[in-house]
């Protein structure tokens, strides 16, 4: 194929040159000139073309390879993120779980602590109102005391008679002999 390639390739310029009635020196040069040209472009060609299609192909392969790894890191990526997306119902039931556990510990502390403080408020208030009845049972004793010896005092003096106040001073008198011997 590329023999039947160059053959018309070398044959277009005699033609070109016959059609227009050019002399066959000057299609000579021609063709001359037009194999050479042809000879330093083949030439170039075969000097560059190969380390640079080499080149090209590496980096498309290295490029291919970056991409296939890229694109398994995404796939790990998404299969890490549906395996976190089916976990979901399930975290979110264990934090729920936990939060109603946490929940119910609270409310019982705070039960206890309530207990605790009423009967820490019933002891005190018990203690007042027996600390308030012994008060009120001296001022009621010294009321009455009070109210004895103001009675007393009203009526001694009418029952007493000098008779029975001898016979008083004198029992007291005989009491304190016996008590001092």
């Amino acid at each position: 194929m590329i023999r039947s390639v160059l053959l018309i390739l070398l044959a277009a310029p005699a033609v070109l040159a016959a059609a227009e009635g050019a002399s066959p020196y000057l299609m000579l040069f021609r063709v001359i000139n037009f194999l050479l040209l042809a000879a330093g472009i083949g030439w170039l060609v075969r000097k560059h073309a190969p380390p640079f299609f080499r080149a090209r192909s590496d980096a498309i392969q290295s490029g291919l390879a970056e991409a296939r790894q890229l694109f398994e890191q995404a796939g790990e990526r998404t299969r890490a993120v549906e395996a976190r997306f089916a976990r979901l119902d399930q975290e979110i039931a264990g934090l729920r779980a936990s939060a109603a556990a946490e929940l119910a510990a609270q409310h019982a502390r705070l039960e206890r602590e309530s207990e605790e403080k009423i009967r820490k408020l019933l002891g005190q208030s018990e203690r007042e109102m027996a600390a308030a009845a012994r008060t009120a049972r001296l001022e009621l004793r010294a009321y009455a005391a009070s109210l004895a010896v103001e009675l007393a005092a009203e009526r001694i003096p009418v029952r007493l008679t000098a008779q029975a106040h001898s016979a008083l001073v004198g029992e007291f008198a005989g009491r304190l002999d016996r008590t001092t011997n």
